[in-house]
């Protein structure tokens, strides 16, 4: 009990209420103040425990389980590190970290159960222009032997080469973000409440940022452009994109677009983008596409609407199910790691 107390409850306690965003006076509210704010930050320092009334009240306001308090930190995270997003609070940032260090605990932790490797092979590279750009996604396509096929799931990709791909549900001010944990594993974030196509081109926008290094004269803007030719490219390579809609063109048909759409899993939006970084389309028809757009509502719903449908990644869901039939893991253990209930394991677990 006194390793929970000083070591183990108090950080978990202060994870899940960074967690929900909660300053010490805003969860003593959700609680009803059944205990004050001076209070919650003696257990948070280790210098007081609550009885169990108290403890099943803040899982509830916290909305985890009272077991998430006790688990023990079975892998080590130092550090995350992701980059800044202006139009992030410091605040939803910090409860984003936490959110992402929780999952990616349980996601570590059965990589090492299982003996997995986190070991990451893709290279880094400086670039400058579109150019630079071009070439290199068409070398981490090759890297991924991916050839000249479209991806069909981007998530499952990317996992299969250690790196870490976590999706948070949050709200349309959050793309995703990308960085480092422990200063060498590679992690990706992106919104769960996206749409297929645009959580696909946000990894590979997140997988640019990873990899490029940028020429120190470029600005944020001109770098986040440069990250979405990157993700255009890894999606639908320029020399395909041609081949089906030549290299200049002056109207294109939205029947066109959907299907490349279909193909590629690829936005409408991004090959417009593409059709027009490339001077495939002039500068007008781009800004005649996006007019239309905001002039017309059934052409923007269907120019925007989602037809790709992407496959789900079960790395994580594989290896814990994969301990727990080789019987390293107990059905509980494989409980916390899911976040779910023992019912629901045992219902899912049927050994062949």
């Amino acid at each position: 009990m006194s390793q929970v107390i000083h070591e183990i409850f108090p950080k978990r306690l202060q994870q899940a209420r960074k967690m929900r965003g909660l300053s010490l006076d805003n969860l003593s509210k959700e609680m009803n103040q059944m205990v004050s704010r001076q209070a919650i930050n003696k257990y948070e320092q280790g210098k007081m425990m609550p009885d169990s009334r108290v403890l099943l009240a803040l899982a509830a306001s916290l909305g985890v389980k009272v077991d998430f308090f006790f688990r023990p930190y079975a892998v080590s995270i130092d550090n995350i590190e992701f980059r800044k997003k202006a139009k992030f609070s410091a605040a939803k940032a910090q409860s984003l970290s936490e959110r992402v260090h929780e999952e990616l605990e349980r996601y570590l932790e059965i990589e090492e159960i299982n003996g997995e490797t986190h070991k990451f092979n893709l290279e880094r590279k400086k670039v400058s222009t579109l150019q630079d750009v071009i070439a290199f996604a068409g070398e981490v396509r090759n890297a991924l032997q991916l050839g000249i096929d479209g991806i069909s799931s981007v998530i499952e990709v990317l996992e299969d080469n250690n790196i870490k791909i976590i999706e948070i549900a949050e709200d349309n001010a959050f793309d995703g973000l990308s960085g480092y944990v422990n200063g060498n594993i590679p992690i990706i974030v992106v919104n769960k409440t996206f749409n297929a196509e645009r959580k696909r081109f946000t990894a590979l926008h997140e997988l640019g940022h990873l990899l490029m290094i940028f020429s120190d004269d470029l600005d944020q803007k001109s770098i986040e452009r440069l990250c979405n030719a990157f993700a255009n490219e890894m999606l639908l390579p320029y020399s395909v994109l041609t081949s089906k809609i030549g290299e200049k063109r002056h109207d294109i048909s939205l029947a066109e677009l959907k299907d490349i759409q279909i193909q590629y899993g690829i936005s409408v939006d991004a090959i417009m983008f593409t059709l027009h970084l490339h001077g495939i389309i002039s500068d007008q028809r781009y800004r005649t596409f996006n007019i239309k757009k905001n002039m017309n509502a059934d052409f923007k719903t269907q120019a925007e609407a989602s037809r790709y449908a992407e496959k789900s990644s079960g790395r994580f869901f594989r290896m814990v199910y994969r301990a727990l039939a080789d019987e390293i893991i107990s059905i509980s253990k494989a409980a916390v790691l899911l976040n779910t209930s023992v019912e629901k394991v045992n219902a899912q677990l049927q050994l062949v």
